[in-house]
């Protein structure tokens, strides 16, 4: 628990480290980063009866705003953290990036610069993880929120470029502003022009839906006559410069359309570095792999993977020793988990294609296991022919060989034309199907009780995500459709578990009614599950009590004694992530 604490106030000194107090140089509050988050009121009175309305209204302003650091989670299988310490702080200083906002002269100083961190943070802007076990996690220290100088003059509005509620969100996360972003921009915009950057926000019309109202290409005069003038005050996320002209923001079809090197929050930018030692990860994602706790060896399950970031956390605490399976519906996001496995060199992940769902496969299906058992050994020999064609070997014989050996292992029956396939593939190198993550494997499911592990990271309402500037479309009855969704796949989970195994439960939204509601459902429902305890343990204590709506119906939430099983990550705490749930189930005799 000291550890524990040690961690709040690493983070909490980080966020405090990170905040700039520089008074505004504007007069104006238009040109400012002050947004509100909107909700649904049946929604918002929901969240006040869970958190309190002052700890919800605090809440919300937390989640509009990006985390004061970045998480990295380093491959131990491939580095080291102080070596990748070592090269991302090089890789911090040729970007330039110094803990200022690199603003025009004028738009204020950041109190950070040069100014010392804590203890464990004078060393510079990157620090371990000191909770034991996580000492490959590393913190990048961010600053923001920055006062800029958007050099605004009564009459004289600056150029302008407005960019989608989604762009506008990955900016305050770092990224660029990429052409397909841009919805409007001001008159006579030229290449090399310093523009304000402003998000439009879905505004409701008149049909009941949402939309951003404003036409792409749209000139802005800089007038209250623009469309959205008013909404769009206190939604101004940075500085910077145009790469192309007007016109050729709205000729083009991709590339980078503002370079921002005026951001209101600055995180250094990893993407494409050190691919394969490192991952960016939030927190609560790497402690949900350790609260699994795999071990090496074990059948392990990952129901919903992608982007993968999960998997190959599960896998390196394996030692990447044993079976891990993971699973997604999409064919191009099981590519994803594919390609990041590869680039983090893991050989236990198996991906297949497939609705979780419809995971239950029964008994009377063993021939197919066969079959997939000898095409995958097919495979196998394959690749492992291809690997010797440099050094020689008889292909034909080699191929022939080892497909009489897949059948003779209990194997499947394998064709004269498979074998010529498999042979040209030898010969010609693999085609776009076969090279890695161009081939995606559909399953028609699993035995029950065939894993000792499972992690259920359940699609969401993903309301703990941030930055966050638009929660209108969120309703009540999407809430609960959600809730009933992950309630379905819960029981899938149950059904592959094995007696003596683990679930584990996780989402990344504030939502009790997909949290702890749904540990009632799953400890009133399944009378040999029970919570376990996690480690490491830093998130909150879960919600006890109920909520009852307005028809009378009654929302169990947890009781008495069970919150300290579950881990909350509350998005407005100290330690300054992403909102998170973390539920973790013992599974006893299914026969009791």
């Amino acid at each position: 628990m000291k550890k524990a604490r040690d961690l709040h106030l690493l983070l909490k000194t980080i966020r405090r480290s990170s905040t700039t107090t520089t008074p505004k140089m504007d007069p104006s509050d238009r040109y400012s980063f002050s947004p509100i988050l909107r909700w649904d009121p049946e929604v918002e009175n929901y969240f006040i009866k869970a958190y309190g309305a002052d700890h919800f209204s605090i809440i919300s302003k937390a989640l509009t705003r990006p985390s004061s650091y970045s998480c990295v989670r380093v491959n131990t299988l491939k580095s080291t953290s102080d070596a990748v310490i070592e090269k991302l702080l090089e890789i911090i200083k040729e970007k330039g990036f110094d803990g200022d906002c690199h603003g025009k002269e004028g738009s204020g100083p950041n109190e950070n610069v040069g100014s010392p961190l804590e203890e464990s943070l004078k060393n510079g802007p990157i620090v371990k993880c000191q909770i034991p076990g996580l000492e490959y996690v590393l913190f990048v220290k961010g600053t923001g929120p920055h006062m800029i100088d958007y050099g605004y003059v009564p009459g004289a509005p600056p150029k302008e470029v407005i960019v989608g509620r989604k762009c506008a969100e990955a900016v305050l996360r770092g990224a660029q502003v990429f052409v397909p972003g841009v919805m409007a921009c001001s008159a006579h915009v030229e290449k090399g022009d310093t523009v304000a950057v402003s998000a439009a926000i879905e505004q409701r019309n008149p049909n009941g839906g949402w939309a951003f109202g404003i036409t792409r290409g749209t000139v802005l005069q800089g007038l209250q006559t623009d469309p959205y003038y008013f909404e769009r005050n206190g939604l101004y996320i940075g500085q910077g410069t145009a790469t192309m002209s007007r016109a050729g923001l709205f000729r083009a079809s991709e590339g980078i359309a503002v370079d921002m090197n005026n951001r209101v929050f600055r995180l250094p930018s990893f993407y494409d570095v050190l691919e394969g030692e490192i991952f960016l990860q939030n927190l609560p994602s790497i402690v949900t792999a350790h609260a699994l706790d795999p071990q090496k060896g074990e059948r392990i399950l990952d129901m919903c993977a992608a982007p993968g970031g999960k998997t190959t956390a599960i896998a390196i605490l394996m030692k990447d020793e044993g079976e891990l399976v993971a699973l997604d519906r999409s064919h191009n996001k099981v590519q994803d988990i594919q390609k990041l496995a590869a680039e983090m060199s893991l050989t236990c992940i198996t991906t297949y294609k497939l609705d979780v769902l419809k995971a239950i496969r029964q008994r009377n299906e063993a021939d197919d296991i066969n079959i997939n058992q000898s095409s995958n050994s097919l495979r196998f020999h394959e690749e492992k022919a291809s690997s010797s064609t440099a050094e020689g070997f008889n292909l034909d014989k080699t191929c022939e060989d080892n497909v009489s050996n897949a059948i003779e292992n209990g194997g499947a029956y394998v064709s004269k034309a498979d074998i010529r396939k498999a042979k040209r593939r030898m010969r010609n190198g693999s085609g776009r199907n076969q090279c890695v993550g161009g081939r995606v494997e559909n399953s028609k499911g699993f035995y029950p009780d065939s894993f000792d592990r499972v992690l259920l990271d359940a699609p969401c309402s993903a309301l703990g995500l941030r930055p966050r500037l638009f929660t209108g479309e969120v309703t009540i009855d999407s809430l609960k459709k959600h809730a009933t969704y992950q309630r379905r796949m819960f029981d899938q989970a149950v059904k592959l578990v094995r007696p003596g195994g683990v679930i584990v439960y996780s989402t990344c939204t504030i939502n009790p009614g997909e949290n702890e509601a749904l540990v009632r459902y799953a400890l009133d429902t399944y009378k040999f599950l029970s919570l376990a305890s996690q480690n490491p343990r830093i998130g909150g204590p879960g919600l006890v009590g109920s909520f009852e709506s307005a028809n009378g119906r009654t929302e169990e939430w947890l009781r008495p004694g069970e919150e300290e099983f579950v881990q909350r990550f509350d998005p407005s705490s100290s330690l300054d992530t992403i909102g998170f749930f973390i539920a973790k189930f013992s599974v006893g005799s299914k026969d009791a």
